[in-house]
């Protein structure tokens, strides 16, 4: 997906397109893998000095909302970061000792996502699924 086209998604979902969320954007979109939110605001303050890391974690909410973006390891806000998610969609295995992510080439949910019990009329409209452990790496220096 090209930024354009990720633009065009928020608009027609109502959302305004400020200067900064699309620099956000184009940050997560053109980074090499997942970001933190402090390489993030770093990537745009070259553009947009007085931008606030506020201001960026709640525009990463708000494009994880909507999809475009996705968290990787959500068990902790501090370690979080964000990639583009596009029109692939994928989960993550992350090591607990050096917190780099790894892309997982399989999701294990049904095409058809589990509902709660007591709640048959329950819409899934995403889900995220993450495995955790040690990489290769960590358990060779461990």
């Amino acid at each position: 997906m090209e930024l354009q086209s990720a633009v065009n998604q928020l608009k027609s979902e109502g959302h305004k397109l400020t200067p900064q969320r699309v620099e956000i954007l184009r940050a997560v979109m053109q980074a090499t893998g997942a970001v933190t939110a402090q390489e993030v605001l770093a990537e745009v303050q070259l553009t947009h000095a007085y931008i606030s890391l506020d201001t960026v974690y709640r525009n990463l909410q708000m494009l994880t909302e909507t999809g475009l973006v996705n968290q990787v390891n959500l068990q902790n806000k501090s370690t979080a970061k964000f990639e583009f998610q596009g029109v692939e969609h994928h989960h993550h295995a992350i090591c607990l000792d050096c917190k780099k992510s790894f892309c997982l080439d399989v999701c294990p949910l049904p095409p058809v996502a589990p509902k709660p019990a007591d709640d048959n009329g329950f819409k899934v409209v995403r889900h995220a699924y993450e495995v955790y452990g040690y990489c290769s790496g960590c358990q060779a220096e461990g």
